[in-house]
């Protein structure tokens, strides 16, 4: 028997009480957003991509509809990677997407230009729970309400970084 089973396990955590936030704040991380032209047999589509500006790990599509804000407020991150690397990034990560899709519809796709990157500050809701003698944090994506999960775990930790050198 383990010493504190019982405090993890599904029973214990199905019957317990959710913890409330010690803090949530609003974050704004940087990205790039590209727009790539995309050559399919009957004819060309464009579609918008971001990369984050942070560590360039993670990428994602823009909805055509967002609307930009200005003199938005919260804490922000600095851009750390360059906007050649990020459109790189943007351009390998969605050719492999074709390159998936493809393979599964057998049609032929290419990208066929890329613009110049846009500088956008995404925000993202940062909630901070006690968790033992330890802090955790959850995030969520403050345009599509989406929980954020392993993948921009990284991000985050690296943001945080960045922003508590500059304090």
């Amino acid at each position: 028997m383990v010493l504190g089973a019982a405090r993890t396990s599904f029973p214990a955590r199905l019957w317990s009480r959710p913890r409330p936030p010690r803090r949530v704040e609003l974050v704004y991380l940087p990205y790039y957003f590209f727009d790539i032209q995309v050559l399919q047999e009957h004819g060309s589509q464009i579609v918008k991509v971001a990369v984050d500006g942070v560590l360039g790990s993670t990428v994602f599509f823009v909805d055509a509809a967002l609307s930009r804000v200005s003199g938005a407020s919260g804490e922000f991150c600095d851009f750390s990677q360059s906007p050649g690397v990020a459109q790189e990034t943007a351009v390998h990560e969605y050719r492999w997407l074709l390159l998936e899709h493809g393979l599964r519809n057998k049609r032929g796709v290419s990208v066929q230009e890329v613009s110049d990157p846009e500088w956008v500050y995404y925000p993202f809701w940062v909630a901070y729970f006690k968790k033992r003698a330890t802090y955790d944090f959850k995030t969520l994506d403050a345009v599509s309400g989406e929980v954020q999960g392993v993948k921009m775990r990284k991000v985050f930790l690296a943001a945080f970084r960045q922003m508590a050198r500059d304090d």
